[in-house]
C-alpha cells in the first residue's frame, strides 16, 4: 500500500427515491445525468456528471437497508483487500465486503472506529487526473463531522 494522500473519487446517493433526486440535484447545481449500464443489472445506474464528467451516481436504497438516504464518498486505494485488512486492524467495521463491479473496478464499504461510512475503490481502468482549478458543480471540499475528532485524525 502506498503512504500517498488519496483522493475521493466518487460520490454516491443512496436514497429512498430515486427518481425524486434525479430531478432535485440538477435542478439546483447544474449536474447532468447518464445512465451507465456497463455494470449490468435490470435498471441502468444513473451517473452525476458536471461539465460533461462523470462525478458519482444515485441509487435506490436495497430493501432492508437501514437508516436514512445518505451520501457516501469513494476513496482511490490501489489494492481493495489490503485497505480492508488494513483499516480493520485500525478498528474499522466492514459493511460491505471487497467485492467486483463486473467491467468496473472493485470497492468495499467501510465505517472509522467512530462510525462514519465511506467506500474505497480500485478501478480497472486509469483514473483521470483531478481538474487543476474547481469549477461550479464539482465537488470541492470533504469534512467529516465525527464523535472524537483527535482518535479519527
Amino acid at each position: 500500500m502506498s503512504d500517498a494522500p488519496r483522493p475521493f473519487v466518487w460520490y454516491e446517493l443512496l436514497t429512498t427515491d430515486a427518481d425524486a433526486a434525479e430531478a432535485f440535484y440538477p435542478a439546483i447545481l447544474g449536474w447532468g445525468t447518464e445512465p451507465f449500464t456497463g455494470a449490468g443489472g435490470d435498471k441502468p445506474y444513473i451517473m452525476w456528471t458536471a461539465h460533461g464528467a462523470p462525478l458519482g451516481g444515485v441509487m435506490q436504497k436495497p430493501p432492508g437497508a437501514e437508516g436514512p438516504p445518505l451520501w457516501l464518498g469513494y476513496v482511490g486505494v490501489d489494492d481493495v483487500d489490503a485497505t480492508v485488512r488494513r483499516a480493520a486492524e485500525l478498528g474499522a467495521q466492514t459493511h460491505v465486503a471487497p467485492r467486483d463491479i463486473p467491467n468496473v473496478g472493485r470497492f468495499a464499504v467501510l465505517a472509522d472506529p467512530q462510525g462514519a461510512m465511506f467506500a474505497i475503490y480500485k478501478s480497472l481502468n486509469p483514473q483521470p487526473e483531478p481538474p487543476g482549478e474547481f469549477r461550479p458543480g464539482q465537488v470541492s471540499w470533504h469534512e467529516l463531522a465525527t464523535t472524537d475528532g483527535a482518535a479519527a485524525w
